[in-house]
């Protein structure tokens, strides 16, 4: 089997306010994914997870996921529509 050499990459929509609380939860385990916000207000979040970590970061998700209250998201391949105000173009 080969090792992964790109990240995985996540989207989440979750509560804005937990959005720092991931952020720590995620620099505890240092080097297993990076949190990037696309957009604040929304609570729309991407992970791009190291190669070989998806099943720790699933576990640990998986144990936040009353907290945190995420979905996971696509919107890689949703139809392009306007962006309304607050929300990144392509959103749904």
């Amino acid at each position: 089997m080969s090792v992964p050499t790109n990240c995985t990459i996540h989207r989440f929509l979750m509560d804005p306010i937990q959005i720092h609380y991931l952020r720590f939860v995620l620099e505890a385990y240092e080097g297993m994914a990076i949190l990037s916000t696309i957009d604040r207000k929304l609570g729309l979040v991407q992970l791009n997870i190291a190669p070989g970590c998806e099943r720790d970061l699933d576990a640990i998700l998986h144990q936040e996921r009353k907290f945190l209250k995420y979905r996971p998201i696509d919107i890689e391949n949703r139809p392009e529509r306007p962006a309304r105000s607050g929300e990144p173009a392509g959103f749904m």
